[in-house]
């Protein structure tokens, strides 16, 4: 009778407690889960996947070493375990050694060839490593074991795009879809392809359904509004940027896209005054001064102009090495034809925004390199 009621026993059991300790780990409550796994070692010592848990909760804290420890414990008492094998290899990329990462990912992979969390994280360390043929490689083999597995799928779409594989990473997209049409992110994704690709009638109807099933998401709303004014439908684009503008009035780019829509459909008073509202360092922005330039530059306002674009280059240290011509140009004497000079200082900025863009896209490292020295930056 005790086994009709429970099926599992003590197997049964400890599965239910590892699952709760996964779940607890999952919502960021570190010592619920840790207080899980101590409980089922005390109550029986040998029991592998307890000491995972202790590892993964350790990892969430950012405790490789410790981590390590617990999980070579699990190897012990299990050898061959693929969830502390994949966790090992997780440590080891915490650590920085990134060459017995990707060994550990693969030997995990080898004793469990479906397991979707070891494709993932080596994918992403390869992504990370600039190895973007590779990580390819890596989801390609991650579907074939899991074929409906709709994240692996985008992740493989995604990686397909970055390659620069457009039509097969269209269709993956499209694949999630079928296997999960309320997936928002496929749709999303599906959209942004097609943008980058220049359909924007496309773009415009797979990023309608991406908001129809996800309302709240701020990206939705920005890229349908990107789609509606690359269709010259000004209107209804400066509207969709005042929807994501109020699901992220914090985001400095989107205030900037929604004033710039708003000035496409004709309604220059209204941008100007969205822009104008910023705080004093938001202002100071080159992006921001760029916008006020190009709404000052439409309202017939040449003297303005002048002065926001001039401000912009004069903020950007960075151009007095990469563009000191820019630098002397803004910094000398206000020639008598404003508009003139105002047209020329928008077309050197134009100009310099460009070569960035493609020298950004000829080496995709340099826009992460950037990324991440901001960040140090911000960190202090």
């Amino acid at each position: 009778m005790q086994e009709r009621r429970n099926p599992g026993g003590a197997q049964g059991a400890a599965r239910d407690q590892v699952q709760a300790g996964v779940a607890a780990l999952r919502q960021g409550d570190i010592a619920g889960a840790r207080d899980i796994f101590l409980a089922m070692i005390e109550a029986n010592p040998k029991t592998a996947m307890a000491h995972v848990g202790l590892g993964r909760a350790a990892l969430a804290e950012g405790d490789p070493q410790g981590a390590l420890e617990h999980l070579q414990e699990a190897l012990d008492l299990q050898p061959g375990l693929a969830p502390a094998l994949v966790s090992i290899a997780e440590a080891r990329e915490q650590l920085g050694e990134i060459d017995d990462a990707l060994a550990g990912y693969e030997e995990a992979l080898a004793q469990q060839p479906a397991m979707g969390r070891g494709y993932m994280r080596m994918a992403r360390l390869l992504k990370k490593e600039s190895r973007e043929d590779e990580a390819v490689d890596v989801l390609r083999e991650a579907v074939q074991h899991s074929p409906q597995d709709a994240s692996l799928r985008v992740m493989l779409a995604n990686a397909l795009g970055r390659a620069g594989a457009g039509a097969e990473s269209q269709a993956e997209y499209a694949r999630v879809i079928g296997i999960k049409p309320e997936m928002w992110v496929a749709h999303y994704q599906l959209g942004r392809s097609y943008l980058k690709a220049g359909n924007a009638a496309a773009a415009r109807d797979c990023l309608a359904r991406a908001a129809a099933i996800a309302p709240d998401k701020a990206p939705v709303q920005r890229a349908l509004a990107q789609a509606q004014a690359a269709l010259g439908d000004h209107g209804r684009a400066a509207k969709t940027y005042d929807e994501a503008h109020r699901l992220k009035p914090s985001s400095l780019r989107l205030t900037v896209q929604a004033a710039r829509a708003k000035a496409d459909a004709g309604r220059h008073a209204e941008a100007l005054e969205m822009l104008l509202a910023l705080g004093r360092m938001s202002l100071r922005s080159g992006v921001v001064q760029k916008a006020l330039g190009d709404i000052y530059m439409a309202m017939d306002r040449p003297a303005e102009a002048v002065d926001s674009y001039r401000a912009m280059i004069l903020n950007a240290a960075r151009l007095r090495e990469s563009a000191p011509q820019m630098v002397e140009m803004a910094s000398g004497d206000t020639p008598a034809d404003l508009r003139a000079f105002a047209q020329s200082l928008r077309e050197a900025i134009e100009g310099q925004s460009q070569a960035v863009t493609e020298k950004i896209r000829a080496n995709p490292k340099l826009l992460r390199d950037r990324l991440a020295a901001r960040r140090e930056r911000r960190a202090g």
